[in-house]
């Protein structure tokens, strides 16, 4: 009995830690720019923002990588259907495209997403996005 726990606490350390473990999809040798499009490439946006947070934020290169990285987040969050809620979804995308507005007021793809996201939320009746998401398109100089 005692042996059995005992693989079954290592069989849990095993699944967690791989779980933790960056994606075999990233060559760490090639340089970071491409590190973080192979990282969008296999849709793992949370490692890529987590790799750009321990970076230089002034240098427009950086900058530049977390616009890319959040506009293809918002992107995926809208456009592909998953076991997540589409409020879920559409919050998240919401959030991404705003920190995009963050970094870039002039991007377009984002402001256009956001306002369609919007006008869909505007016809269904009592539908609103999450208010910390409103709080920050109003930062962005966006109005519900």
């Amino acid at each position: 009995m005692r042996l059995l726990s005992i693989t079954s606490l290592l069989t849990l350390f095993l699944i967690i830690s791989c779980g933790e473990s960056q994606p075999d999809v990233v060559d760490e040798n090639a340089p970071l720019p491409e590190q973080i499009d192979q990282l969008i490439q296999a849709n793992e946006y949370k490692t890529a923002l987590s790799m750009l947070e321990e970076e230089d934020q002034t240098d427009p290169i950086i900058q530049q990588l977390f616009e890319k990285t959040h506009l293809n987040y918002g992107l995926y969050s809208m456009n592909t259907f998953d076991q997540t809620e589409m409020r879920t979804r559409m919050n998240r995308a919401l959030t991404q495209f705003t920190e995009v507005l963050r970094i870039n007021p002039e991007n377009q793809v984002a402001r256009t997403n956001i306002n369609q996201i919007l006008s869909i939320y505007k016809t269904i009746p009592e539908r609103d996005p999450e208010p910390e998401v409103l709080d920050g398109l109003e930062k962005v100089g966006i109005e519900y």
